[in-house]
């Protein structure tokens, strides 16, 4: 796990762009401090696709002072999408976390909508936040499933009513096109679709290094599969000029070494040397045309006055009638 060297204000009491306040010290941490996750973007992974991005890690320190309440983000360094979270927060590129929360209970002063009792539930990192002090709020109902506010607020202070503050945006038809708006849509649907497409793009960043990784391994493969061919190859090599008598049993190994550096030198190199035939083929005559001279004994040779054409010819064949015939190696 790595820790975050950044502390992130995850709440405050300022009025956030959803139209409402939460009441820092109306946060129960109780349920959040016993499993502190970290997520992206309110993402809760479901085991529906094997791409689902997964929590980023956890939270440390959590600490309320002043009103605000903040943490240290640890992020799991065995996942490359979250220490890609990591570097953007620590080069101060993303700098927003996002609290999760389960509301109990709303109230309404003269001016603003309060958010006064409720309980963290998780706490994300976002790219756009939604509270003018770093920070964007996501609401969650009593099984965990995310909600709107107008979901959980009581009629008389719902913002879909008269008395509503939520400000409907004026956007123009390209933008609700590329946001999937419908004309009239307001300021918290509109800054859903964009999170929406955050989120999105977080996917598709992932699917590509998904993808990148399997391509690596791939060629990966081919390399070692084309290693295991060349190592084949040289062995073969090696196992021809020994079978030919062109290098000796002992000498094989060095040849493979050789053959799997340079191939193509190490084959012009085994087809340069004799191949060593043994003097049984020799005494054959296949290679001198001899035959009927072998036939003959040291002395029908001698009679005949062959011996020197026998010697000429095929001088190991020579020697072994010698030796049969005086019971010594020719020294001649």
């Amino acid at each position: 796990m790595k820790k975050s060297s950044k502390r992130l204000v995850i709440s405050t009491d300022a009025k956030n762009r959803h139209g409402f306040r939460v009441r820092t010290a109306g946060i129960d941490l109780a349920e959040f401090t016993a499993n502190p996750l970290l997520l992206w973007m309110h993402k809760r992974p479901k085991g529906e696709s094997q791409d689902e991005i997964l929590p980023l890690g956890y939270w440390e320190d959590v600490e309320l002072n002043d009103g605000k309440l903040s943490g240290i983000p640890v992020f799991d360094d065995k996942d490359a999408f979250a220490m890609k979270i990591h570097d953007k927060v620590e080069a101060n590129v993303i700098r927003m976390a996002s609290a999760g929360l389960r509301p109990r209970e709303f109230k309404k002063d003269q001016e603003d909508l309060w958010l006064w009792d409720s309980s963290l539930f998780e706490v994300s990192l976002c790219d756009i936040g939604s509270n003018p002090e770093a920070l964007a709020v996501s609401l969650y109902d009593a099984n965990g499933e995310e909600v709107t506010l107008s979901d959980v607020l009581p009629p008389n202070l719902n913002p879909k009513t008269k008395d509503s503050n939520m400000r409907t945006l004026v956007l123009s038809a390209s933008t609700l096109n590329l946001l999937k708006l419908k004309d009239g849509a307001t300021e918290a649907e509109a800054l859903q679709a964009i999170q929406d497409m955050s989120t999105t793009l977080a996917d598709k960043e992932q699917e590509v290094l998904n993808l990148t990784q399997k391509n690596k391994d791939l060629a990966q493969e081919v390399v070692d599969l084309k290693k295991e061919s060349a190592e084949d190859k040289a062995v073969a090599l090696a196992e021809k000029a020994v079978a030919e008598k062109r290098i000796t049993a002992d000498q094989k190994d060095h040849y493979v070494k050789l053959a799997n550096a340079d191939y193509e030198t190490t084959d012009a190199l085994l087809k340069s040397m004799p191949v060593q035939e043994d003097v049984a083929s020799k005494i054959d005559g296949k290679e001198d045309g001899s035959d009927e001279l072998l036939k003959l004994s040291y002395d029908e040779l001698d009679k005949s006055n062959k011996l020197t054409l026998l010697k000429e010819k095929n001088i190991e064949a020579f020697k072994e009638k010698f030796k049969k015939k005086f019971g010594t190696a020719y020294q001649g």
